[in-house]
């Protein structure tokens, strides 16, 4: 008997969407947003928007919202939680809605998952949502007391990365030592230590600068832009990394001005992929030397300029695993899957 799992992944420019029947993929399609969308709000105006692709999306699959079993959905800037399969309950949702942690596109994710489930008497699930946090406590100290770094990150993919990586080296997650970069709209570099992500940069707040987000700035300079500019914080995660250079966030555009002689397009891209390897080396620290392995993943490693450009720039000293694009979508069917059947325990939020 079908299992119909309806997995939904928002995204900066898009909702990519699939069904998964038990773990095997019946359809999937990226539903993206026009331009002039981008800048919306997320509540009401991009949520009721993307709530109505997903539902249009499904009807042109052939696939009624009746034959679901449950909802699968990235889950966004939530409270810091542990590793897991959580159940979407109220608390979720009033969070997601406030943007808890921060605005991002993922914060619909659940809104959306919930109120579909809701019509159709079927439970929604979120996996290894945003705001994961297995960061030691030596990696959240700052040189400010009253500031603490904290954990926002592209988990869900980099925990999957990490098992995979793990996988390839023929040892267990726990006792694999990785660094997983996910290179994407935004950027997140981490440091995978016993099992658990103890360290983390995400270009929203640090790291390497990314396609739309600002990363790591110089402090001085970012408190006088703070003053001088109300929506700061948009330009920091929605405008800023190549976006704010280039005003297009199409790296293999960027590439192209580049190869056609565009002195600036050159100059950028050699600081995006230096900034990409210097946190990368930071990262060793955790390990007191080279990791086991070293994971490369996200939309921008199909771009074969960045495969190229950043791996001369690491050089030798590590063991490189490549995993173009993500592996969201199945890592959320897979979590809710294992829920559904029995074979896991859902958490509570």
């Amino acid at each position: 008997m079908s299992c119909y799992i309806l997995v939904i992944n928002p995204g900066s420019t898009s909702t990519k969407i699939a069904v998964f029947d038990g773990e095997r993929e019946v359809f999937r399609k990226t539903l993206t947003l026009q331009e002039n969308q981008l800048d919306l709000p997320l509540f009401p105006e991009q949520y009721l928007i993307r709530k109505g692709q997903i539902l249009r999306a499904l009807v042109d699959s052939g696939i009624e919202s009746k034959q679901l079993c449950a909802i699968a959905a990235r889950g966004g800037r939530l409270k810091p939680l542990s590793s897991g399969v959580y159940r979407i309950n109220d608390q979720m949702l009033k969070d997601a809605r406030a943007g808890l942690q921060g605005v991002h596109p993922a914060n619909t994710a659940v809104v959306i998952a919930s109120e579909i489930a809701f019509e159709n008497s079927i439970e929604a699930f979120t996996v290894d949502p945003i705001s994961v946090d297995e960061m030691a406590d030596w990696a959240k100290i700052t040189g400010i007391r009253d500031i603490t770094r904290n954990s926002l990150s592209h988990a869900l993919n980099m925990k999957a990365i990490a098992r995979r990586a793990a996988s390839q080296l023929g040892k267990s997650y726990e006792e694999a030592k990785i660094i997983v970069a996910h290179l994407g709209g935004g950027s997140s570099v981490s440091a995978h230590l016993q099992g658990k992500m103890v360290d983390l940069y995400n270009s929203d707040k640090e790291g390497p600068f990314a396609v739309e987000r600002a990363g790591a700035l110089p402090t001085h300079e970012l408190a006088d832009f703070a003053r001088s500019h109300d929506d700061y914080l948009h330009h920091l995660a929605h405008v800023g990394g190549l976006y704010s250079h280039f005003q297009t966030r199409d790296v293999e555009k960027i590439v192209e001005m580049a190869r056609a002689g565009d002195n600036r397009a050159v100059v950028v891209l050699q600081a995006y992929i230096y900034n990409i390897a210097k946190y990368i080396f930071s990262l060793l620290a955790v390990f007191g030397g080279y990791p086991d392995a070293l994971a490369i993943t996200g939309g921008v490693v199909k771009s074969e300029f960045v495969r190229t450009a950043l791996l001369e720039k690491l050089g030798k000293g590590f063991r490189v695993f490549l995993f173009p694009g993500e592996f969201e979508m199945e890592s959320l069917a897979s979590g809710v899957y294992r829920v559904i059947t029995g074979r896991e325990k859902a958490l509570e939020y």
